[in-house]
Parts: C-alpha cells; sequence; structure tokens
C-alpha cells in the first residue's frame, strides 16, 4: 500500500542526487572548515534541543494541572466547592 507512495514521493524529489551533492560538498571542504561547521552544527543541536525541553515541560506541566483537576472534578472532590 506505502510502497506506490513512497515511490511517487521518490520520484518527486531526488533525495539521493540531494544527499550526494551535499556529501560531496562537505567532503571538498577544508579540515578547519568542517571542524568550524561541526562546531556550529552542534551548538545549534544543543541550544535546539534545552528550547524543546523547556517548551515541552510547559505543555506538559500544564496537561498534568488539567489531569488533576479533571479527575478532581469527575471524583466529586470539588462538588463542595462548584
Amino acid at each position: 500500500m506505502f510502497d506506490g507512495i513512497i515511490e511517487t514521493i521518490e520520484g518527486l524529489i531526488p533525495m539521493q542526487d540531494i544527499i550526494n551533492s551535499g556529501f560531496d560538498f562537505i567532503n571538498n571542504l577544508g579540515i578547519l572548515e568542517q571542524i568550524v561547521g561541526l562546531l556550529v552544527g552542534g551548538i545549534i543541536v544543543i541550544l535546539g534541543t534545552f528550547e524543546l525541553v523547556k517548551k515541552l515541560s510547559k505543555i506538559i506541566i500544564v496537561f498534568l494541572i488539567l489531569g488533576g483537576l479533571w479527575f478532581l472534578y469527575s471524583g466529586g472532590f470539588l462538588d463542595g466547592i462548584i
């Protein structure tokens, strides 16, 4: 079922050609340029990971609070308050 979809996407976007040209570009760079690129890429990945964790932790806290309130409401613990 998915084979036809994958073949259609591969036909529209020549990914292997793009990967090969990117690999050749990086191979043709000097060693210093490769090291600087690796350091910059690593910094971007690390900072992005921390930002993602910060945002996801806030979302998780909100969902936990909402879930706790829902359990309190469905259990009838808030009947005297509401």
